[in-house]
């Protein structure tokens, strides 16, 4: 909450108990003849019953619509105090100003005094007042209109004050400067139209009143932090209390001695236009004070609009900045370099002049996409030619037009790579593996030549020559897997599946006899068939079931569950090893990572299975992570839509990073 509407709530609050307070203690002097209490101070005169009844009851009224939440019991109580302090400010207005009963000594007050007991007033100097009930009038349908989800109500409210606050105002300035004008046959603080404890209580009231609702109608433009804000807080308290300032000023002087009667319409003139140009000079340095913040503040803006400028002109990658309409209204060096346009020439341009096919491709109604999803266009150079680009969309955070900042990459170099690397895997597809195919031949005849001499050691060792030639297939046969699903040019010959089905399968025909006994499966009740290429996803389970048994100890149960979870099929395989270190769990999806248990117990891994696993898996759109703490083994997870979800979605999903959990 800020500082300024803080003040104002605690001045509304004070201000009602203070007329409650004053109000009561008035009525309780009336009632056990008090003289101190009905006047609230010995120089004063005492307050009417009836005006001391209004004011606790305004008092009252605005405690209780002081709370916007307020309890609608409270609400309805407040709202019929509200109006009873009009009702009571109407009899009054009518008895004293139309009837004229006060003057024979009935009406209102009379029957207040009867009832505590008295025969008439105790003081003559008690004299009536039209203002005083006048703003006991206004203010109750103020105090009832106080209604925070009506605002129609609350400019009726804040009329009402007003005119209240003026009301009393003009019996505070009559107070304080009507005996200037007059030389004072009574005593000063006698026989005035208002007391000044009753006018002081009714300013306090209205103001109070207004500050009920700090962030709504009068009372929100001083507290608001704007320009107007700013003057009226400055502004406004000088103008209102100015003159009763200086009518109290100018009364000490005159009770004092000091100040002759000839002197003081001279007088009041001079510090009447002193005070205007004081207003003047005030309002001069708040909008001074304000000028300079907002050089400040614009210089600051031009500093920073330099520096994001700067960052983008500098980034290594062509960059535009483009309006909702497709237009470009900024781009930076590299746009130059690579389309060959210059940046003025670029400037309220279509940004299809660089990107035929629009941003977000053919549609326009697409939602930009994050930065992270990058997608493959083509550019256009002001030469002609296309050059290959990878789109990166960004929103720019603050922007109400949608602006957007492109990143277009080219990728150029990028595909020259790829190119090699499929010329790397023609290599080894021909190169290496054909020579592996002959050492492989040649050696199993070997060795059935030397089992058919009975050359026992001889054999051993063209097995050993036949067991290094498998590992070094299989090595080539993942860096070529790997490569293949990197370069996306894999394509998956999907068939819908019973994945339990197919889990059972797995385990019977790829896990050894002696080992099948430790896997327990849980299948959940029957879920949709899931569209997979099944001998790439075997290969993912066969992983996570070999590395189960790998890594934990011999006899200890492996658990495979199967379940269904937001349209997605979740496989987990639990096991009760030595489980993962947090770093291991985060990178162990990586490209020839492998762990110091991994490394331990074989030697001859690339460090691939998991990385290809993960491939396999995002190529059919799922998800796949671990969840593991050391000493307390892990759990492999991962997900492939359901044949359902695939078909309510008329997009296959985009392949995400996986996810690595740990602990």
């Amino acid at each position: 909450m800020p500082r300024s509407t803080a003040l104002v709530r605690a001045l509304a609050r004070s201000s009602s108990a203070a007329a409650c307070l004053v109000g009561l203690l008035v009525l309780v002097g009336w009632a056990l003849d008090v003289m101190v209490l009905k006047s609230m101070g010995a120089a004063l005169p005492a307050m009417r019953p009836s005006a001391a009844l209004g004011l606790l009851l305004a008092g009252g009224a605005l405690g209780l619509r002081l709370r916007c939440d307020a309890s609608p019991v409270r609400r309805w109580m407040g709202t019929g105090m509200a109006w009873a302090t009009a009702l009571l400010g109407a009899a009054s207005l009518v008895d004293g100003v139309v009837a004229g009963v006060m003057a024979s000594g009935g009406g209102l007050d009379a029957l207040f005094l009867r009832l505590f007991g008295e025969d008439g007033f105790a003081s003559p100097g008690i004299k009536p007042s039209p203002l005083t009930s006048l703003c006991l009038l206004l203010l109750g349908p103020a105090l009832a209109l106080l209604d925070r989800g009506t605002p129609q109500r609350l400019s009726w409210s804040d009329a009402f004050v007003s005119l209240t606050l003026m009301a009393a105002l003009l019996g505070l300035n009559g107070f304080l400067l009507g005996p200037l004008v007059t030389p004072a046959t009574v005593p000063f603080f006698q026989e005035r139209s208002m007391g000044l404890h009753t006018t002081c209580l009714l300013i306090l009231l209205a103001v109070g009143t207004l500050c009920a609702r700090p962030d709504l109608g009068l009372m929100g433009r001083l507290t608001q932090d704007t320009l107007g804000g700013f003057v009226a807080r400055r502004l406004v308290p000088v103008t209102l209390m100015g003159p009763p300032l200086l009518g109290l000023t100018l009364v000490v002087m005159h009770l004092s001695g000091r100040l002759s009667h000839d002197a003081k319409f001279p007088l009041f003139s001079t510090v009447v236009a002193a005070g205007g140009a004081a207003l003047v000079l005030m309002a001069a340095r708040a909008l001074d004070l304000l000028d300079n913040e907002r050089r400040r503040a614009t210089t600051a803006l031009e500093a920073s609009e330099v520096r994001f400028r700067t960052l983008l002109d500098t980034a290594p990658d062509p960059m535009v900045v483009v309006d909702a309409s497709g237009r470009v209204r900024f781009a930076n060096a590299e746009v130059e370099r690579v389309f060959g346009y210059r940046r003025e020439a670029l400037l309220d341009r279509g940004v299809e002049l660089l990107v035929p096919e629009g941003l977000h491709g053919p549609s326009t109604s697409a939602s930009p996409r994050p930065t992270g999803a990058g997608r493959m266009v083509s550019g256009r150079r002001q030469d002609g030619t296309c050059v290959p680009l990878e789109v990166r969309l960004s929103p720019l955070e603050g922007a109400g037009d949608a602006t957007t900042i492109a990143i277009l990459r080219d990728v150029t170099e990028r595909r020259e790579l790829e190119k090699l690397r499929e010329e790397y895997v023609g290599l080894i597809s021909h190169d290496l593996r054909n020579p592996l195919h002959t050492i492989n031949l040649r050696a199993h005849l070997l060795q059935r030549a030397l089992h058919e001499r009975k050359l026992e050691r001889e054999g051993h060792m063209a097995q050993a020559i036949i067991h290094n030639v498998e590992w070094m297939n299989t090595m080539i046969e993942e860096l070529l897997e790997g490569s293949r699903l990197e370069s996306g040019s894999v394509t998956l010959r999907r068939e819908s599946r019973d994945l339990g089905r197919f889990l059972e399968e797995v385990l019977e025909r790829d896990v050894a006899p002696d080992t099948r006994e430790r896997f327990r499966l849980h299948l959940a009740e029957p879920l949709p068939p899931v569209p997979m290429d099944a001998a790439r996803l075997e290969r993912v389970v066969t992983n996570l079931l070999t590395n189960a048994i790998k890594y934990s100890p011999k006899g200890t149960p492996v658990d495979v569950r199967l379940s269904a979870v937001h349209e997605q099929a979740v496989v987990s395989v639990s096991n009760l090893g030595a489980g993962l270190a947090a770093r291991d769990a985060a990178r162990l999806f990586d490209k020839y990572y492998r762990t110091e248990d991994g490394r331990s117990a074989d030697g001859k891994g690339l460090g691939l299975g998991l990385y290809i696993s993960r491939l396999i898996v995002e190529a059919h759109g799922g998800h796949i992570w671990v969840e593991s703490e050391p000493d307390r083994g892990a759990t492999f997870f991962f997900s492939v839509p359901l044949e359902m979800a695939k078909a309510s979605r008329p997009e296959a999903p985009e392949p995400q990073p996986a996810r690595q959990r740990a602990g």
